[in-house]
């Protein structure tokens, strides 16, 4: 094992355990809250303060960057949310947001084929001097259908897809940027249709993947049934499980409407049910989206209470 990667099992051990505090029971996990916001600086603002008013501040805060923004890394943002005592974490999408599904100007192909070169290692350079801990999480929930990176057997195969991944990672390791956690997230619940590759196929390897991410919704945008967190998270965290083994597995992105049930309700039982698993890690995706839900965990003076006493447990 080499001595960077060794560095960073020890970084997403020391982030699981360092703020937790101490279980009753030993061979419960110590866990990671965090929150991803709506953006950066004000969004990340946000996440602070919804920190501040459930009692607990997020140990890792995550926003979204599209490559078609060609932005530099925000490193200021970083330094904020490291500043505050978390870890920054950066859901790098390769695709302009605004241009539907099918973009083969950013398909998982032309971008192990180095088309993107340039922008990765301005990327790379700059986490590398950057120095602290941050995640990276590239091109998650491959196994849905919605994005230019989408496995879909046709237009990106689950190799253009692990080609792509790697050849990402790869760049930021030769430039030095160590201290990347890098990871891999899958849909919990993608709905494609019979026989396309599965999130298994799109499994980069354990050299290549710091922890594992699961996505998983309940009762928004055009959903007709309400889950329970069961329902939501089982069949995928057994997926994770038999993908890799003994690897960090953390909710990286949750939240539940309220159009059809009872959102404090939910929001308490999906806390008691990860509490019966190995999961070491949950970030909230507190965002309002207007047509969609409204995530927020403060979305209701209710929900808020939910959440503040679910997480004085967590």
């Amino acid at each position: 094992m080499t001595r960077f990667r060794t560095s960073l099992l020890t970084l997403i051990t020391v982030l699981s355990v360092a703020v937790a505090g101490c279980s009753s029971a030993p061979d419960r996990p110590q866990r990671t809250f965090g929150l991803s916001s709506d953006g950066e600086n004000a969004g990340v603002r946000s996440a602070f303060d919804t920190g501040e008013a459930l009692g607990r501040e997020p140990q890792v805060v995550n926003f979204f960057e599209a490559w078609a923004w060609q932005r530099p890394l925000p490193v200021d943002t970083l330094y904020e949310i490291h500043n505050r005592g978390a870890i920054p974490a950066v859901t790098w999408e390769p695709w302009d947001p605004n241009a539907g599904e099918y973009q083969d100007g950013y398909s998982p192909s032309r971008i192990a084929a180095g088309e993107f070169d340039a922008y990765i290692t301005q990327w790379a350079d700059a986490a590398a001097q950057f120095g602290q801990p941050m995640q990276l999480r590239f091109a998650h929930e491959m196994n849905g259908t919605w994005y230019p990176w989408s496995v879909d057997g046709v237009r990106s195969t689950a190799d253009d897809y692990l080609d792509a991944y790697r050849h990402v990672h790869d760049i930021f390791m030769r430039t030095g940027a160590n201290k990347v956690q890098w990871v891999w997230s899958f849909d919990a619940s993608s709905g494609r249709p019979e026989g396309l590759p599965t999130a298994e196929a799109s499994y980069p390897g354990d050299m290549y993947v710091d922890v594992i991410g699961i996505d998983g919704y309940n009762g928004g945008g055009e959903a007709t049934s309400w889950q329970t967190p069961d329902e939501v998270f089982g069949g995928a965290l057994q997926t994770a499980n038999a993908v890799a083994p003994g690897k960090p597995v953390w909710i990286y992105e949750t939240g539940t409407g309220d159009r059809l049930g009872d959102k404090p309700a939910w929001i308490t039982d999906l806390f008691l049910y990860l509490d019966a698993t190995s999961v070491s890690g949950l970030l909230w995706f507190d965002f309002d989206k207007q047509g969609e839900a409204n995530w927020r965990l403060d979305s209701s003076p209710a929900a808020l209470d939910a959440a503040s006493a679910a997480l004085a447990e967590w």
